[in-house]
């Protein structure tokens, strides 16, 4: 039996592609395996805090040191790093906005990340990921087609981040592009027949 976690990161709600897209992936998933709970993690509608300049020192904390202050500031935190920790499978949904991910979804990694929880180091200073043996589905959605030997800045900012601070080296990524071309129709079942 798998747990499924399910972060949706678009603010265009039931519009969005990299939702649509994720879903689809959730559902397949769920006809591959037993799974025993889907979490969703929507972004948009409990969106992650900023830090700011009280919260900002708890990231850096040894947990060790953690206070009251602490607990009350990184609950947002804890919450989804347990989250996480009770994920066998992530399925991850974005839109590309500039080049990159979506505003909660960097958010959202801002507050998961941090030293001594998701990641720790070893007697040489490396990062040792904390969440090894997870498998993620990226589900990334562009207004445009990305050219032949473009890079793909998405999914490689996030298969780096995963690797070196929680571990997870097992990351595949499917696209939906194009999406602002007129008469656009989503084709979620063409994108994920060799699921």
């Amino acid at each position: 039996m798998k747990n499924i976690l399910h972060i949706i990161s678009s603010a265009r709600g039931d519009l969005s592609y990299s939702k649509g897209l994720s879903s689809a992936i959730v559902e397949k998933i769920s006809q591959q395996n037993n799974i025993r709970q889907i979490t969703v993690r929507d972004l948009v509608k409990d969106m992650p805090p900023l830090a700011n300049e009280v919260s900002i020192h708890e990231f850096y904390k040894h947990p060790e040191s953690y206070d009251e202050q602490s607990k009350q500031l990184l609950s947002y935190a804890n919450r989804i790093v347990n989250e996480l920790r009770e994920a066998d499978i992530i399925v991850m949904g974005t839109p590309m906005f500039n080049l990159g991910i979506s505003t909660p979804l960097k958010a959202w990694l801002d507050q998961l990340i941090r030293a001594g929880v998701t990641y720790i180091f070893d007697e040489h200073w490396n990062r040792v990921g904390q969440f090894k043996d997870k498998k993620v589905y990226l589900a990334v959605a562009s207004g445009g087609r990305r050219t032949e030997g473009a890079p793909d800045y998405i999914s490689a900012y996030l298969k780096d981040v995963l690797r070196i601070y929680t571990g997870i080296m097992d990351v595949e990524t499917y696209r939906i592009e194009g999406t602002m071309e007129n008469g656009f129709k989503a084709d979620y079942e063409s994108i994920l027949k060799e699921f």
